[in-house]
């Protein structure tokens, strides 16, 4: 072969090569990295998300891209654990707090600890409490994007109509101000203690309100059947059947309707209500920290946590540009909290702008005692029969701690037998 034949062979090659580098890290022909994000945010919050996601790829055009796809959460981690068996996994997602350490366990995620440092992201950065929940074995996996804690929505012309300027901070307050308000109002009840969703939340947050844990930190152990936690299901059976403040036999959502139609001064349910309570006409409300049930404040709370999961072969540009995308979302996340959720970010929750969003801003009060659930892979597990507890105690059925002693029973051995998978 002759030498100018030799050198453009060589010459091509080299450009074969190049194309393929090009092609590698999901990058395309401009250079640009192209990542999968998974989300489940498939309510009104998802175009809040859509916004966040398109202004980074507008900032960051010719570097890095994002290419959402939202799905129902229903099925959502399971599918997460598929793709990732298969290699197959998106390189950026979201995952409720809850989930990530039997996710960890199941070697689903990428340890996070090393690429936060690299971007000097640390507990000082966010809520304590939330930074903290996303280690799992001694590792990070999730960094956490918001906090979304139980809060009491309040209906204002009721309390003005019974002569009260502010919501009740303690029990003894909702109880005295629910009995006026229902003797000023024919139709209308004080507060709802429904016994389905969500009054696990009402649950957690008396629970350690009374001095209570939800379960050992191994999630092995229910320790929710404690005095504490009788006290703390005893007062909201209570409140139904002793005081007289809630109806009884709420079916699902009906403590939301009675709110919606002005019949309800107080109501327990998540930030997340705040968007859909604006929208409803003529309901003048407001939102407040919870009441304190029992001895200290204590307030349940959620977590959306950005987590990376595995790849068979996991390419550090991804990787770094992962990471880029997840600090500039949590960094601008003034606009998540429009949606209806506290960012866990601290500056951004300091900011002028959050602390001008009425009902967020009143509900983040809470966040120097929010509660999460420990980092366990069976915490689930020894949790859930509450649902039922909780049901048959505010439905009068069961004694509180007849209810939880068998809770615990059942959550104990389906922890154990979790654990053994």
């Amino acid at each position: 072969m002759k030498p100018v034949k030799i050198l453009a062979v060589m010459f091509l090659s080299f450009i074969v090569v190049l194309a393929g580098c090009s092609k590698s890290s999901g990058s395309n022909a401009k250079g640009e990295i192209t990542l999968q994000y998974w989300n489940i945010f498939t309510g009104p919050d998802g175009e809040n998300m859509k916004k966040m996601v398109d202004e980074f790829n507008k900032d960051h055009k010719g570097e890095i891209q994002i290419k959402s796809e939202t799905m129902p959460a229903g099925n959502f981690y399971d599918k997460v654990r598929t793709v990732v068996s298969q290699g197959k996994a998106p390189d950026v997602a979201i995952m409720h707090l809850d989930q990530i350490a039997k996710y960890s366990a199941m070697d689903v995620l990428e340890p996070l600890d090393e690429l936060a440092d690299n971007l000097n992201m640390s507990e000082s950065d966010f809520i304590q409490q939330v930074w903290n929940a996303g280690v799992y074995d001694g590792k990070r996996y999730g960094v956490p994007l918001d906090v979304h804690p139980l809060a009491l929505y309040y209906n204002k012309d009721l309390l003005e109509k019974s002569g009260f300027d502010a919501p009740p901070k303690t029990l003894e307050e909702l109880i005295s101000m629910s009995k006026k308000i229902q003797e000023d109002n024919s139709g209308v009840w004080g507060t709802a203690i429904p016994p389905l969703w969500p009054s696990g939340f009402i649950f957690h947050s008396a629970l350690y309100q009374f001095g209570g844990e939800s379960v050992s930190p191994d999630g092995l152990t229910p320790l929710y059947n404690s005095e504490a936690g009788v006290n703390a299901l005893q007062t909201m059976a209570d409140l139904v059947h002793k005081e007289g403040v809630s109806p009884k036999n709420i079916q699902q959502d009906g403590e939301v309707t009675l709110f919606r139609q002005g019949k309800l001064a107080f109501h327990f349910n998540g930030i997340w209500m705040i968007n859909g309570f604006n929208e409803q006409d003529g309901l003048n409300y407001g939102a407040a920290p919870i009441p304190v049930f029992g001895e200290k404040e204590a307030t349940f709370a959620g977590s959306h946590n950005f987590v990376i999961p595995k790849q068979k072969k996991q390419d550090p540009a991804k990787l770094e540009a992962a990471m880029t995308f997840i600090k500039y979302i949590t960094d601008n996340s003034l606009e998540w909290a429009k949606a209806g959720q506290i960012p866990a970010k601290n500056s951004v929750r300091d900011s002028d702008e959050f602390k001008a969003l009425e009902h967020q801003s009143a509900i983040a009060e809470q966040v120097p005692y929010l509660v999460f659930p420990p980092a366990s892979p069976t915490f689930m597990d020894a949790w859930s029969p509450t649902d039922e507890a909780i049901n048959l105690a505010v439905l009068g059925k069961k004694s509180a701690k007849e209810a939880l002693d068998a809770a615990a029973d059942k959550g104990k051995k389906q922890a154990e037998a979790a654990a053994k998978k």
